[in-house]
């Protein structure tokens, strides 16, 4: 008799299951076999996937209509990763029996005693006893426990009565399978099933390095759908990485006009170098003076550069990342540190009161309002205004990430409130936040107000910020060497 006690979750876009089923796991002839009692054809999965995701089991090809595994409900692509069998004990012979043949496997057994949750026993080594004696028939009570065992420490008690011992099995090959449904095969079987995740996230991260505009829409079809987190952390990261490769359009532009995989480095533009090799998508050799374009990578994507250049600013992604970074939106933070740094290599000007309130935001976590305003500061001139008057806010954690940003952007207006802020402030640490701040900046009206500030400590050299101060300055004299 067959069960499933695990029904496998329908995919949010079946094409693209079946794809990446096709596409990784490539399931061919070997290592299959059918099963002629449940009437089901299943595939051993292969080395490199085991090892790489530590997945084990079988795959379910294919089952016959109306076969046992057909009215288990199994269906294609479910992994059977244990087979459970139960062993009701109505005698002292069943007890005995079942124990000695759920032991002989794995050292571990489930039992079930009335009005009781399952106990786990799992022993040591093989030949140690679980601790308790039965006796009855019919009704099967417990009679005795030795002290020092696991019984003794269990919910187990005189009198309880044992309904059932349960025999899971871990399944790892087809060998397995077939092994341990023959030595259960007068028993009731459980499959428990799940889906191949690892499977699913290897795609999902796969999509995201291949730079095709196509990858887009299933990934944003995965992250607004799933209900697994790693699928939707996995989606959302490779939609990033998307946005990551579509802002080097212009780099890539220079190989896909002159039609080469390698060009010379003193003709490109360098940090656009330097996130390119980071990526993965080229090395540079600075010796040599040249820029080589990675296989398979990098060379597929000096072709696809400029039309994922245009999808992605067409907007979507953007705002699917505005709606996404606020805390009651999306409780999982990584998630929305992902959201946050697609919005600071989008820079949308439509994100920044958005982003502003995640700064502010006392519930949100300090990394997070701290990336907000690295998002904000990415965004640049136009944000300048609305962080102003975030840093007039009391919160200090508030006004800490607003001056920062606003240090990052620099320009006049930025600047002259930041000093303007530090020749008021008394609060050490909005001073120091700010003095920072400031040598960000670094241009004349900048360093002399710095000068200043250090001039009125002049006479203090224990202060901390005249500590910082010294120190500042004494980094722009090495920059300036």
């Amino acid at each position: 008799m067959l069960k499933k006690i695990k029904r496998f979750s329908k995919p949010y876009n079946s094409v693209f299951i079946v794809l990446l089923f096709v596409l990784i796991l490539g399931l061919g002839c070997d290592n299959q076999y059918y099963d002629e009692r449940l009437k089901m054809q299943v595939q051993q999965l292969d080395s490199d996937l085991k090892n790489r995701w530590s997945t084990s089991g079988v795959v379910v090809l294919n089952t016959t209509p109306n076969g046992p595994a057909d009215k288990a409900q199994l269906e294609t692509g479910e992994l059977i990763s244990y087979i459970i069998a139960e062993h009701p004990v109505r005698s002292i012979g069943d007890f005995n029996s079942a124990v000695k043949q759920a032991l002989d496997e794995d050292n571990d057994l489930i039992l079930y005693l009335k009005d009781k949750s399952p106990l786990r026993i799992a022993l040591r080594r093989r030949g140690d006893k679980i601790g308790f004696s039965v006796e009855g028939s019919g009704t099967v009570r417990v009679k005795q426990i030795q002290s020092g065992t696991l019984a003794a420490n269990a919910d187990i008690q005189v009198g309880d009565i044992v309904e059932k011992i349960v025999d899971e099995r871990k399944i790892y090959s087809i060998d397995d399978y077939k092994e341990t449904l023959g030595k259960l095969s007068e028993k009731q079987v459980t499959f428990r099933t799940s889906e191949l995740i690892g499977v699913k996230i290897a795609a999902v991260n796969a999509l995201g390095d291949l730079g095709d505009i196509r990858a887009i829409e299933p990934l944003v079809d995965i992250f607004k759908n799933s209900p697994e987190f790693s699928l939707r952390k996995g989606s959302i990261s490779s939609l990033q990485r998307l946005v990551e490769l579509s802002v080097l359009n212009d780099l890539f532009h220079q190989f896909q006009n002159a039609n080469v995989n390698q060009l010379p480095t003193d003709g490109l533009q360098p940090q656009q170098l330097e996130s390119a090799a980071i990526l993965g998508l080229l090395t540079v050799d600075r010796i040599e003076n040249t820029a080589t374009l990675k296989a398979p990578f990098g060379t597929q994507f000096r072709h696809r550069s400029e039309a994922l250049y245009q999808k992605i600013n067409e907007g979507q992604l953007a705002e699917l990342a505005q709606e996404y970074i606020q805390i009651d939106v999306e409780p999982e933070q990584e998630i929305r540190r992902a959201c946050l740094a697609i919005l600071g290599i989008l820079k949308p000007i439509s994100a920044i009161d958005a982003l502003i309130a995640v700064l502010e935001n006392p519930a949100e976590i300090p990394g997070i309002r701290f990336q907000a305003g690295l998002a904000l500061s990415q965004i640049g001139e136009p944000a300048v205004d609305a962080l102003i008057v975030a840093f007039e806010k009391e919160d200090t954690s508030t006004k800490d990430i607003a001056a920062s940003a606003l240090g990052g952007i620099g320009g006049v207006k930025a600047r002259d409130r930041l000093i303007n802020a530090l020749e008021r402030s008394s609060e050490p640490a909005i001073q120091l936040t700010l003095v920072d701040a400031i040598a960000k900046i670094g241009d004349a009206p900048s360093i002399q107000a710095l000068e200043r500030q250090r001039q009125q400590y002049q006479q203090d050299e224990d202060s901390g910020i005249r500590i910082f101060l010294d120190e500042v300055f004494n980094s722009l004299e090495k920059g300036s060497m």
